[in-house]
């Protein structure tokens, strides 16, 4: 009786265990399947990334009140005189701030991964302990002045959280992805007060691609992002231009050639950064120094034009309202371009986002100017002008140009802008692809050897192999086998090649059953397959089973085959199955099929 009073005991607590675990199953299906819990994800991302970008940017500008001495309301970018000892001093300082990071930097055992590298790669996994690291390099080298923008430092935090939300929350290879870019979007849209520039360049740069599946989130974050910056810093980014009289004819031409004037300078910066890279490896200074030396430089230049430092904000606004006489406007778009690859190129860490939209303005200017000279500007639209500079040099670097498009209508709140601006980002974009091929966001990774171009997802292609793709019913056969014996087991018919393997059981060929079977030799029946070894065909048409998809395609076309062996390792050589270039493509369209299903299928 005790027993049977035990068990009915027992009876509600085995139903309360099932109970939890069905709802710990229906909570984890509905945290990694339900769209709206992607979007509410997303936006919580977004408004986190706001604040982190508003924040960074609040942190930067109080260290250079502090480090600089600036008067109240005085910005560093729009500073006409600084103490040269001071600047000297300061910026040099924060050279030796950041280079003491690499030292820790240089006890990592892997590569930092960024956004769009681990968008295109990794499905979008990224490391937040590494990703903090980077924005605090970021918050260093801005805060002490440097000639570099804070974006990198707030769009590496961003993605972080993110993909980090993306994991936590066990969401899908495309959703984790889509997670990385709600948070790119949302800082950009902080630090911007632009949410349709912060949810343009989260599809253009960082996931690569724009569909009606991933709008909401993405939208959902750069909105978020924006109303949690405004929330907490109270102010938003915004650049007066008065646009009256704006929109002629001529301006269609000026536009055009201001855009191939940008694309051109922009080319300029981004070699100018690698080729300083250069110049420090082949000095043979460690990487703890560099950052020293360049802040060196970066300072010396800045104690004769102190609108150098710092990324560009203010002096922007600063040539846009008040008109620099050219001869100025020139100095300060040729240093500035030689301090900013100077920074980066010395190892300090940052973003060219803000710097190529003052590159830009500047740029405007002096156009805009040259433009009053020639009679074909009037003089208070060379403001115009220099918006349309901005966006234009700010597509060629940054790569994303319907982003700089949508920022130059949120800062200006006008429509009459869209024309001549689309104009110089059309000429802008095309010049940089005609003559260099990448924008800065991609260039580095050409540098590594990388070929990624946005952030589409590459990643899987790269970790489909050959051992995944390949056809495993290859019949082998050893090479002392009797031809007799083979051609009883093999008739006409039965299949179309036979892998012939040798005495250590490697590869050594195909055999062609019907053209065997042609040419049967009948004088002698004990003939073996090793006398006929010069007759084997594709010896050497073989591939290993680690052998990446996107490698293999090349493959086919070097080797000038439709058939590949694929074998087990390079040493051993077994003979594992076979793969043809139609067989290839059609699983590649295949699992190309299956991506775009999990992804509309959310």
């Amino acid at each position: 009786m005790r027993f049977f009073a035990l068990g009915r005991k027992r009876k509600p607590l085995r139903w309360a265990v099932a109970a939890i675990r069905v709802y710990r199953s229906s909570l984890r299906r509905l945290l990694r399947d339900n769209t709206f819990v992607l979007v509410l994800a997303a936006a919580c991302v977004g408004a986190v990334s706001g604040a982190v970008a508003s924040l960074m940017i609040v942190i930067a500008e109080t260290g250079h009140t502090f480090l600089f001495r600036l008067a109240p309301g005085e910005r560093l970018s729009s500073a006409t005189q600084l103490p040269f000892v001071q600047v000297l001093f300061v910026v040099t300082l924060g050279g030796v701030f950041v280079g003491a990071t690499y030292w820790y930097q240089s006890r990592l055992r892997h590569a930092i991964v960024d956004p769009i590298e681990a968008n295109a790669l990794y499905g979008g996994r990224m490391s937040l302990k590494d990703s903090a690291f980077v924005a605090f390099q970021s918050l260093l080298s801005s805060g002490f002045g440097l000639s570099l923008g804070i974006e990198g430092g707030f769009t590496q935090a961003a993605g972080a959280i993110g993909s980090k939300v993306g994991r936590l929350l066990n969401r899908r290879r495309h959703d984790v992805r889509m997670l990385v870019g709600a948070g790119a979007a949302g800082g950009i849209a902080g630090a911007f007060a632009a949410p349709f520039a912060g949810a343009a360049y989260g599809f253009e740069l960082i996931v690569g691609s724009y569909t009606v599946a991933t709008l909401s989130p993405v939208v959902a974050a750069a909105v978020a992002g924006h109303l949690a910056a405004r929330l907490l810093v109270g102010h938003s980014y915004h650049i007066p231009i008065t646009p009256d009289g704006f929109g002629g004819d001529g301006y269609v031409f000026l536009a055009l050639f201001m855009g191939v004037a940008c694309g051109l300078l922009s080319v300029g910066l981004m070699r100018g950064v690698t080729w300083v890279e250069r110049l420090f490896r082949q000095s043979g200074i460690r990487d703890v120094f560099r950052p020293c030396f360049g802040g060196l430089l970066v300072g010396a230049m800045a104690i004769f034009v102190p609108h150098l430092l710092g990324s560009g904000h203010d002096a922007m606004a600063f040539i846009l309202q008040n008109g620099w006489p050219l001869p100025l406007l020139c100095v300060v778009l040729v240093g500035k371009i030689i301090a900013s690859a100077l920074s980066l190129g010395s190892g300090f860490r940052g973003g060219l986002f803000s710097t190529s939209l003052f590159l830009g303005a500047a740029t405007g200017a002096i156009v805009g100017n040259l433009g009053v000279d020639a009679g074909v500007v009037a003089p208070h639209d060379v403001a115009i002008m220099s918006l349309v500079g901005m966006a234009s040099f700010g597509a060629a670097v940054v790569g994303a140009p319907m982003a700089m498009a949508l920022l130059a209508l949120e800062v200006t709140g006008d429509l009459t802008v869209v024309q001549p601006v689309l104009l110089g980002i059309l000429a802008a974009t095309m010049t940089v692809r005609h003559v260099f091929g990448y924008s800065f966001s991609t260039w580095r990774f050409h540098l590594r050897g990388e070929a990624i171009l946005g952030g589409e997802d590459v990643g899987w292609v790269r970790q489909t192999t050959a051992r995944d793709l390949m056809r495993r019913d290859l019949n082998t056969v050893p090479i002392t086998m009797r031809l007799a014996d083979f051609c009883s087991r093999f008739p006409i018919g039965s299949t179309k090649f036979v892998a012939v393997a040798d005495q250590d059981a490697a590869y050594a060929g195909l055999v062609d059953i019907a053209a065997l079977h042609a040419d049967l030799p009948s004088e002698n029946p004990d003939v073996t397959l090793e006398q006929l070894k010069p007759a084997l065909q594709h010896s050497n048409d073989w591939v290993m089973a680690s052998t990446r998809f996107d490698q293999l395609v090349h493959l086919f076309e070097q080797r000038e085959t439709e058939r590949l062996i694929i074998v087990d390792n390079e040493t051993s050589k077994h003979a594992l199955g076979y793969i043809t270039e139609a067989f290839a493509l059609r699983r590649y369209r295949q699992e190309l099929e299956a991506r775009q299903r999990e992804i509309f299928g959310n």
